[in-house]
């Protein structure tokens, strides 16, 4: 099968060296490489944001990243999003009409819109698949600004395209209460790369081994942007109440510019006004390949974030053996299992976050538990392989019966 991902604002392909970072390039990334080691050919479709990346690229076997020229070659700020979607729209007629798929995926509402656009002006009768990373409506409730105007145009896509692909039982609820039909929506989970954020391997650096003995502090750490629904000053306000715990914070800007960020400077001070600076480490960014050797060096991983659209960061932590305590928001609701996997809760308030911690700080034979179950349900549930499974399934709904798929795993030729 031929496959069009069409992602305007997000790169499988970052500027610098290393693996994307952010959660709609990190999907966009492992799922074209999932789908093209199912036996599919994979084209991913993307607004050219950078100068080095103008030309075609493959991105491995079987899959190729095409940039697009539409609006300056810079990432845009939302607010710039429609005045530039019209010319991606129209750069994406020209290769769909060239190299026409038997199926296109966008991925969020500008990408939908030109999606959208694109297969209508070509002539051809592409099927469209549409995924929402997050919408705006749940947003919203989180306390992000109001975007009436993205509303309208989410709930239109998603009752326009072929099917609606979410990445949390919260969104399809989400949509219904927005008029999609229930049917046309498919839940299929954000994934995790189990091979590399496992239990298997090293610790990191200066946190080489676990809490190990009754009088050594807790290590607790959380995965998180640094503003100010990330979570983390919640997370600092926490600690001043679970004196025998350690919080390392990773995120935000690399380690040699942490001192000019005003978020990491707003939360040193408030460990400073809490009195908890010398048992708080904000680590800066961390490169990919390292995250998984110091996730295990921790013993519980923590998460306070307003909204949580892809749960990636907890996944992550999940599949290294970590048991979890977050708040129940967006994709985390369906990655953990309340009191398996660990802990779920209603709101981030520092006393709520304090009294689970301690329980799990007094507690190691329940931390071991819940993350020998969450590494399994990880590994088992969330894994590239069958996310991207699920995906294509989604999209056979779609296709006329002739077009011919590749073989799953186990499936006999008849």
């Amino acid at each position: 099968m031929k496959i069009a991902l069409v992602s305007e604002h997000a790169n499988p392909l970052p500027a610098h060296k290393g693996e994307p970072t952010d959660g709609e390039s990190v999907h966009l990334s492992c799922l074209a490489r999932q789908l093209a080691r199912l036996g599919h050919r994979v084209t991913v479709y993307t607004r050219c944001n950078d100068p080095e990346l103008a030309e075609r690229a493959r991105m491995g076997r079987g899959v190729t990243v095409e940039p697009l020229t539409a609006g300056p070659r810079r990432p845009l700020e939302e607010s710039e999003y429609a005045e530039h979607t019209a010319d991606f729209a129209t750069a994406l007629t020209g290769m769909l009409d060239a190299d026409v798929p038997d199926v296109v995926h966008a991925f969020g509402w500008s990408s939908g819109l030109a999606a959208m656009v694109a297969a209508r002006d070509s002539g051809h009768d592409i099927p469209i698949t549409q995924s929402f990373h997050s919408l705006n409506v749940s947003e919203q409730r989180a306390g992000l600004p109001r975007r009436p105007d993205r509303v309208r145009l989410e709930a239109a896509l998603a009752q326009n395209a072929g099917s609606v692909l979410v990445n949390s039982a919260d969104q399809r609820f989400e949509l219904a209460r927005m008029g999609v039909p229930r049917g046309h929506v498919s839940v299929v989970p954000y994934g995790v790369d189990a091979e590399h954020f496992s239990v298997e391997g090293g610790a990191h650096g200066p946190w080489q081994n676990r809490r190990s003995a009754s009088d050594q502090q807790l290590r607790i750490i959380a995965v998180t942007d640094l503003g100010v629904h990330g979570g983390a000053d919640a997370l600092i306000d926490t600690m001043a109440r679970v004196p025998e715990g350690e919080l390392v914070i990773v995120g935000g800007p690399d380690s040699d510019h942490l001192a000019i960020d005003p978020d990491a400077r707003r939360l040193e001070l408030r460990a400073k006004e809490v009195g908890v600076d010398g048992r708080v480490t904000l680590t800066g960014a961390v490169d990919r390949k390292e995250l998984p050797r110091l996730l295990r060096s921790a013993d519980v991983f923590v998460s306070a974030a307003s909204y949580d659209p892809y749960g990636g960061a907890v996944l992550e932590a999940m599949a290294c053996g970590l048991p979890v305590v977050a708040r129940a928001v967006g994709s985390v609701t369906g990655a953990m299992l309340d009191g398996t996997t660990g802990v779920l809760l209603r709101s981030s308030r520092p006393d709520s976050l304090a009294r689970a911690l301690r329980q799990l700080a007094g507690d190691s034979t329940r931390r071991t538990a819940c993350g020998i179950a969450a590494a399994d349900r990880a590994a088992s549930r969330f894994g590239w392989p069958r996310v991207a499974s699920e995906t294509v399934r989604a999209y056979t709904r779609l296709l006329p019966v002739e077009v011919d798929l590749p073989l799953a795993a186990g499936d006999d030729a008849h």
